[in-house]
C-alpha cells in the first residue's frame, strides 16, 4: 500500500474517542451490542430492542432499514440515524483491517465519534 494512503487513513482515525470495546465488531455479543447504542444519545429504547431480537455484532452490520422497521424502530428518521452510525462502525473497521494487511499499528476505536470525509466529529 502506498505509504501516503496509508497515513492518509491514519489520518482519519486520530482524535476519534475510543470505543467500549476492543474486539472486531461482528464479534460483540449482544450485551456489547446494546453497549454500543446506549452509549449513543437516546438510543436507549434501541438497546432494548436489540436484546429483544438478540442481535449480535454480526447482525448489527448487516442490519437494513427495512430490518429495522420490521424490528419497530420508528420513526424513518430514526432508522436513517441509526443506519449511519452503522456506516461508520462498517467503515471503521475495514479502515483497521487493511491497515493491519499492510502491517500499519492497530489504529485506536472509536464509539462515538461521526466520521466525516477528513476526520472525526463529535
Amino acid at each position: 500500500m502506498d505509504t501516503r494512503l496509508q497515513d492518509g487513513a491514519e489520518a482519519l482515525l486520530e482524535g476519534c474517542p475510543t470505543a467500549e470495546v476492543s474486539r472486531p465488531v461482528g464479534q460483540w455479543t449482544v450485551a456489547e451490542v446494546g453497549a454500543w447504542l446506549t452509549a449513543r444519545s437516546g438510543a436507549g429504547e434501541l438497546a432494548e430492542l436489540v436484546r429483544e431480537h438478540a442481535v449480535s455484532g454480526r447482525a448489527l452490520l448487516r442490519l437494513t432499514e427495512g430490518t429495522l422497521r420490521r424490528m419497530g424502530v420508528a420513526p424513518r428518521s430514526r432508522r436513517r440515524e441509526l443506519l449511519r452510525e452503522l456506516l461508520r462502525l462498517r467503515l471503521q473497521q475495514e479502515l483497521e483491517e487493511l491497515l493491519s494487511i499492510v502491517g500499519g499499528e492497530h489504529p485506536p476505536r472509536w464509539g462515538h465519534g461521526l466520521m466525516a470525509g477528513t476526520g472525526c466529529d463529535d
